[in-house]
Formats: C-alpha cells, sequence, structure tokens
C-alpha cells in the first residue's frame, strides 16, 4: 500500500512505517517521489514519532 502525500510543504521528512522507508521531498511536489526521494530504509520498521527526528543545518 502506498503512502498519501497530500499538503507536502516546502520540505518534508515522511517516514513509511510499513515499509521502514526515510523519503526526503525538498520542493513539495509529489512527482517520483517515492522513487527519487528516499534516503533511508529502516530494517525493523520502529515506530517513530516526529519528536524523535532532529533536523540540523
Amino acid at each position: 500500500m502506498e503512502p498519501k502525500f497530500q499538503g507536502l510543504k516546502a520540505a518534508d521528512i515522511i517516514y513509511n512505517s510499513a515499509t521502514g522507508g526515510l523519503f526526503y521531498n525538498q520542493n513539495g511536489t509529489v512527482a517520483d517521489f517515492l522513487i527519487r526521494g528516499q534516503f533511508l530504509t529502516l530494517t525493523n520498521k520502529p515506530a517513530l514519532t516526529a519528536s524523535q527526528f532532529l533536523i540540523q543545518a
């Protein structure tokens, strides 16, 4: 089942708990997001929340 990406903002980090895929969308568009946006796969598929992420520039 593919996740629904509604209301993407200018930049988003999205975690798909069904697959363990972690995605980054730098410009808010949906086109090819599932192919080009994935940068990590967590093989144990942990239950993550937004508070467990730290974004550092």
